[in-house]
């Protein structure tokens, strides 16, 4: 586990730059964001998704359900499951044929589908302390534990 206090968006920024630069690009790698709503998941996709150079709008998909970034030579899916009205719905429309793509998959809400969604690599628990937001880092695997490590060193040279 990896624990974050940000005191500004632009902490929140640099803190998540450095974690998306730490993911990598040619494997499929799932990260659960979860928090309540307003803590900042969605600000914290948008922040991932540009610092790997996207250059336009990245939308919120609370209506759409998923959008889809092309960055660089590979994929990432920006899933938000909190309209979902049955976890049977990602079922229904195909969601779940799609989570075999390489790619870095960022889903909000995913306790909404958790019995259709594949096993998370990483899960990001963002809370709102008083004014702050704390990131808390958790591996669930092999994959994500050698990410937040890497993560981790560097979060640690920056301090220096």
């Amino acid at each position: 586990m990896l624990v974050t206090l940000l005191k500004t968006e632009k902490e929140t920024t640099q803190v998540v730059q450095k974690f998306a630069e730490c993911c990598p690009e040619n494997k499929r790698l799932i990260i659960f964001l979860n928090g309540e709503l307003g803590a900042g998941k969605t600000f914290f996709a948008r922040a991932f998704i540009k610092s790997l150079g996207y250059p336009g709008l990245v939308k919120s998909p609370t209506y759409t359900l998923m959008e889809t970034y092309e960055v660089a030579h590979f994929w990432v899916y920006h899933l938000d499951l909190y309209r979902l009205q049955s976890a049977n719905e990602i079922f229904d429309i195909g969601l779940c044929d799609e989570f075999d793509h390489t790619g870095i998959w960022l889903i909000e809400w995913p306790e909404r589908a958790l019995g259709f969604l594949p096993k998370p690599d990483i899960v990001c628990q963002i809370d709102i302390i008083g004014t702050h937001r704390q990131i808390q880092f958790f591996a669930k695997n092999h994959e994500g534990a050698q990410i937040l490590h890497l993560f981790n060193q560097c979060l640690n040279n920056n301090e220096h």
